[in-house]
C-alpha cells in the first residue's frame, strides 16, 4: 500500500468471463464399475486407455473431447481434453473404502489457456485448487480434505472456448494434515465510504448487488478491516492540515459495522490496527492525536504510557468485537510496519526511535490479543515480498526480542516488487522456514487497466512483469493461488486484495480532496460490473458437496440495475 504517483497511458477495453454453479443433481448417481475399491487412484498417470476417457475416470457432466496423449510429463501417456466447441466438462474419480484422514491431491497440467479450470477433490466438503494458464508443467495441489464418509472424489472441472486444450498427468493422493482452507480475501474498509458516496456494485450480468455478500459467495471468504483511532479535519497527518481522512469512515464504529456485514455473510475477519489517525506505512506512522499528550512526558514515562495505551486500546476495541458476535481471527498490529510504529519512540531506524522500544510496544499489543482472544492468530506486516534482506534485518530483530507473534504478514505487488510469482514464492517458504511462522499474504494488487477512471496513471505504474488488462489479473491470481498453494503445507495460509471496492466515484480519494489512484486495480471495472478475476477467487473455493463450481461463460450485462 503506497502513495501513488501520477501518469498517463493508454487504458485498454474489457472483456468478460464467468463461472457458473452446477448442481450436483445434474451428475448421474454413480454405479458400480465406477466405484474404486482402493485407496489409490486407478490410472493416475493416464496409462491406459486411447481415443476417449481413460480407464478408471468418468464424465460426471458436460462434454468435450478427451485422450489419452504421448505428450507426458512421466510414464508414456497423459490425458488431453480438448474443446471443439464452448463448453464445459467435469471428469472424476471415485475412491471408495478410503480411511478416515485427511488427504491431499496434486496433479500436473499444461495449457495454452482455458476460460476455466480446477482441480478439487472432496467428501462431504469439497476443497479446489484453480489451474493456471501455463505451457509448462505446473503442479497443481489440493491440501487437508477430510475423508469421513469412507469415499473420497477427485475432480477436474474445465471449460474452454472452442480451440482451446489442456493435458493433465501424474495425479495423486497422500496422507495431509487436516487444517484451514487457503483463505483468499480482500480489503473491505473503505467500503461504506463508497457507497454512500454512490458506488453501486454489480454481478457480471451488470445486476445489483451487495458486494459483501458477493465477494463471499464468489470465493472471498476472508474480510481485512483496517482501523484508525480517528479521523476527520482535525485528525490530520502531523505537520500537514490539509492532508486528512473522511470524518466518519475507518474508524471504529465504521469498522464494527462493516465487521457485523462480513460477519453476516459468513466471512473471516482480518483486523488491522493502524493506531494512527492516518495513512500508515513503513515511513509514517503518526501518533493518533489523542494520544500526542505523551510527547510533554518525560522519555521513560512517555514510552510506558504508549504501551499503556496500545494495550488498552486494542484490549478494549477487541472486546466491543466480541460482544457484537464478529471476533476477529487475525489480528495485525499495525500496517507495514518496517519503520515501526507511534513515531518517533517505536521507530525502526529514524532518530528518536528505538527497536527496543518497537519491540515493547508490539509485546504489549500482542498481549492484549492473546488476553481478549486467545485463539485470535497476531500478526506483524511488513512491506516487499521477496526481500530476504529486509525481511532477516526486521523479523530477526523481533526474534532477539522475544516479539511473541503468529503469522508473517508480507505485502507482494508485482509493480512494487517488480517480481514474478515463480521468484516471489520460494521467498515465502523461506521466510516460513526462517522464522517458524506461516505468511499471510495481507496485500495484492493488479492493474487490471493502465489508466484511472480519470485517465490517470494509478499507484502502481504497471504490473511487473504481467499485462495491464482483465485476463491478466485472472490468470495472475489463479498462478499465484496455485504456487503458494504447492508448497509445504502451512506455509502460505492466505491472500488479501487490495484495494477490490474502491470504485471511481465522485468525491471519493485515497485523503480528503485527493483523486482516486486504485480505481484501476479493483476487482470491479468503471460501472462496478464485477471483473473475471472472481473466476480464479471462485476455482479456488471450498464448497459443500451440494454444488461444485464449474467455469464456464456468462454474458456481459447491461450498464444499468
Amino acid at each position: 500500500m503506497q502513495i501513488p504517483r501520477e501518469r498517463v497511458r493508454t487504458a485498454l477495453s474489457l472483456t468478460a468471463v464467468s463461472l457458473v454453479v452446477v448442481p450436483l443433481a445434474f451428475v448421474a448417481p454413480l454405479n458400480a464399475e465406477e466405484e474404486t475399491a482402493a485407496e489409490a487412484l486407478v490410472n493416475s498417470g493416464f496409462e491406459d486407455g486411447g481415443d476417449g476417457v481413460p480407464d478408471g475416470w468418468t464424465v460426471a457432466s458436460g462434454d468435450a473431447r478427451i485422450s489419452v496423449v504421448s505428450d507426458a510429463r512421466g510414464g508414456e501417456g497423459a490425458m488431453r481434453v480438448s474443446f471443439d466447441e464452448d463448453g464445459s466438462v467435469v471428469l472424476r474419480q471415485v475412491i471408495v473404502d478410503q480411511a478416515a484422514g485427511a488427504y491431499d491431491l496434486t496433479a500436473w497440467t499444461r495449457t495454452d489457456g482455458l476460460e476455466g479450470g480446477a482441480v478439487a477433490l472432496g467428501d462431504q466438503e469439497w476443497r479446489r485448487t484453480g489451474i493456471p494458464s501455463s505451457t509448462d508443467w505446473t503442479q497443481v495441489t489440493v491440501r487437508g480434505v477430510e475423508a469421513t464418509s469412507g469415499q473420497l472424489e477427485v475432480r477436474f472441472e474445465l471449460a474452454g472456448a472452442a480451440g482451446q486444450s489442456i493435458v493433465i498427468d501424474d495425479v495423486a493422493i497422500a496422507e495431509g494434515g487436516a487444517g484451514e482452507d487457503f483463505l483468499a480475501g480482500g480489503d473491505l474498509t473503505q467500503l461504506n465510504y463508497i457507497e454512500d458516496l454512490g458506488g453501486v456494485f454489480r454481478d457480471e450480468q451488470g445486476r445489483a448487488v451487495d458486494p459483501v455478500e458477493f465477494m463471499a459467495d464468489n470465493g472471498m471468504g476472508i474480510a481485512r478491516l483496517r482501523m484508525y483511532n480517528d479521523t476527520g479535519p482535525e485528525n490530520h497527518r502531523i505537520g500537514y492540515p490539509g492532508s486528512y481522512l473522511a470524518d466518519g469512515y475507518q474508524d471504529p464504529e465504521d469498522v464494527l459495522d462493516l465487521a457485523r456485514r462480513a460477519h453476516d455473510a459468513g466471512m473471516q475477519i482480518q483486523l488491522t490496527f493502524h493506531y494512527s489517525d492516518y495513512w500508515s506505512n513503513g515511513e509514517i506512522q503518526d501518533i493518533p492525536l489523542e494520544w500526542r499528550y505523551v510527547n510533554d512526558l518525560p522519555y521513560e514515562e512517555a514510552v510506558a504510557e504508549l504501551e499503556r495505551l496500545m494495550y488498552d486500546y486494542t484490549r478494549d476495541f477487541l472486546q466491543e468485537m466480541v460482544d457484537q458476535g464478529t471476533p476477529p481471527a487475525y489480528v495485525a498490529l499495525g500496517n507495514e510496519t518496517a519503520g515501526g510504529l507511534l513515531h518517533p519512540y517505536g521507530g525502526s531506524w529514524q532518530e528518536g526511535g528505538s527497536l527496543d522500544v518497537m519491540a515493547d510496544f508490539f509485546t504489549a499489543a500482542s498481549q492484549a490479543v492473546h488476553d481478549t482472544l486467545p485463539d485470535a492468530q497476531v500478526i506483524i506486516h511488513l512491506d516487499d515480498a521477496g526481500n530476504r534482506d529486509k525481511y532477516e534485518w526486521y523479523f530477526g530483530e523481533l526474534e532477539r526480542r522475544g516479539v511473541p507473534y503468529d503469522v508473517i504478514g508480507s505485502s507482494y505487488y508485482p509493480y512494487w516488487t517488480q517480481l514474478d510469482v515463480e521468484t516471489v514464492a520460494p521467498f515465502f517458504q523461506w521466510a516460513n522456514e526462517r522464522f517458524d511462522k506461516p505468511v499471510m499474504i495481507m496485500e495484492t494488487g493488479f492493474n487490471w487497466t493502465p489508466l484511472t477512471h480519470e485517465g490517470r496513471e494509478g499507484q502502481l505504474n504497471d504490473n511487473g512483469p504481467y499485462g495491464e488488462d482483465p485476463i491478466s489479473q485472472r490468470d495472475f491470481f489463479r498462478e499465484l493461488f496455485a504456487a503458494v498453494k504447492a508448497l509445504p503445507p502451512g506455509t502460505v495460509i492466505g491472500d488479501i486484495y487490495w484495494d477490490p471496492i474502491f470504485l471511481g466515484v465522485p468525491g471519493a480519494g485515497w485523503e480528503v480532496g485527493q483523486p482516486n489512484y486504485v480505481s484501476n486495480s479493483t476487482v470491479f471495472d468503471f460501472d462496478g460490473v464485477a471483473l473475471p478475476v472472481f473466476q480464479a477467487y471462485r476455482e479456488n473455493a471450498a464448497s459443500p458437496r451440494e454444488t461444485i463450481a464449474v467455469a464456464g461463460h456468462r454474458p456481459q450485462g447491461p450498464d444499468g440495475p
